[in-house]
């Protein structure tokens, strides 16, 4: 854990304000995108079902897109890649099985939740790979990106769960700061899971 945090600060070294600002501009996109949203509801008097089911398809949507260009700029963060703003949008070519993906993991998941919460949060730590899988291999299918992160966490998903956790107090600090410190604290976890990421794959190879 902390070899891969402070790898990811290395990896950040010179690069911060490019990725302080690729994280900006997702940001204004979403929060734009949501107040369409809001304002689309509210115009067309829809109901807080319907509303709820809007939002949740307008997230999928930014999931297929932009979300998963997120993903990718800190995977060439980490792999000392060239990296720019750009790459948010460079992964459309993927917006088919990412949306079917993330569709398929929140069935699943919400299913394992009826059961009980830590099946549900296993679930979720099970499928945390899905995106990076499918940018490493843009010809796979949903459920092939679904079954491999679910092989490659096997005997990982505690170490995966416990560097979650280490970010708690950065996020507690980036909260008091009304949001403004998650445009420093997020490139720090990414490039960090995408580091993860990368490890796990590489003792697979070994």
């Amino acid at each position: 854990r902390v070899e891969l945090k402070e790898k990811a600060k290395k990896d950040l070294a010179g690069k911060w304000g490019t990725s302080v600002l690729t994280v900006l501009v997702y940001a204004i996109i979403v929060v734009a995108i949501s107040g369409l949203v809001y304002w689309i509801s509210q115009a067309a008097g829809l109901s807080k079902d319907a509303t709820e089911l809007l939002n949740s398809i307008v997230g999928i949507l930014i999931d297929g897109t932009i979300a998963v260009g997120l993903v990718g700029y800190f995977m060439n963060i980490a792999r000392g890649k060239d990296a720019k703003v750009n790459d948010l949008f460079s992964y459309t070519n993927l917006i088919g099985v990412v949306i079917l993906t993330v569709i398929l993991v929140a069935i699943f998941t919400t299913l394992w939740t009826l059961l009980l919460i830590v099946p549900g949060i296993i679930a979720a730590i099970s499928y945390s790979q899905v995106m990076y899988i499918i940018i490493d291999d843009p010809k796979i299918d949903a459920m092939a990106a679904i079954k491999e992160s679910k092989e490659i966490m096997n005997g990982h998903k505690m170490d995966y769960f416990v560097l979650q956790l280490s970010f708690i107090g950065w996020a507690i600090l980036a909260t008091i700061t009304f949001g403004i410190g998650y445009l420093w604290l997020t490139p720090y976890m990414a490039t960090t899971n995408a580091n993860f990421y990368d490890s796990i794959k590489n003792k697979l190879k070994v």
